[in-house]
């Protein structure tokens, strides 16, 4: 027996773009390189995306100037989940050599940025110098914490309905439905949250 659910699935298209640092102690770096880690939610279980930009020397002018957009789509729930989210930005440090990078990085500087700053912003976009807290033990107040300008701007997409196809299994097969044998696909509905959120990572 065939039955089809129509859901409404809307789509958030974030972009994010990393342009520079300043107040960097360039001096107690050494040769390490600088990069921006960012960890966008997707309001599926508390799971979220990790994206890096490249890395650049400390000893440079310290500019990125680099963008990512990232596109999910879900269900109405899953999307407002999404927005009650908060987008992390951890600045950190690698020792770098000539022919390789050595090790693990170092966490140098951390903020947060609530999604719903951005959904109630003029146009939904902002652009700022985020103070990111230091995570060393010996602070100076003297010294101005690190900074990234960070501009950050969503854009959300027309409403979709898609309707979820629901069948009955045949009692005789021993899979119970799960082989996709009386189904024309393996995926469902429910699994467009996270095809939408891969896809938008295979072409960064």
């Amino acid at each position: 027996m065939e039955k089809f659910n129509t859901q409404d699935f809307s789509s958030i298209t974030c972009e994010i773009h990393i342009i520079r640092a300043r107040n960097i102690n360039q001096s107690s770096l050494g040769k390490n390189n600088l990069f921006v880690r960012c960890y966008l939610p997707t309001g599926n279980n508390n799971q979220r995306v990790k994206l890096n930009t490249q890395e650049i020397s400390s000893k440079s002018n310290l500019f990125w100037d680099e963008s990512f957009s990232l596109d999910c789509m879900g269900t109405h729930d899953s999307i407002n989940m999404m927005k009650q989210g908060t987008i992390v930005f951890e600045l950190r440090s690698r020792r770098h050599l000539p022919w390789k990078n050595i090790g693990g990085s170092q966490v140098l500087g951390r903020v947060e940025i609530p999604l719903k700053r951005i959904f109630e912003s003029t146009r939904m976009e902002i652009e700022e110098w985020a103070i990111f807290m230091t995570t060393s033990k010996n602070i100076n107040e003297d010294v101005k914490p690190p900074a990234v300008k960070i501009a950050m701007k969503v854009k959300v997409n027309e409403t979709t309905k898609i309707n979820k196809l629901r069948r009955s299994w045949d009692e005789s097969c021993a899979c119970k439905g799960y082989c996709g044998c009386n189904s024309t696909s393996i995926f469902s509905a429910d699994d467009c949250e996270i095809f939408a959120i891969g896809a938008a990572l295979d072409v960064l």
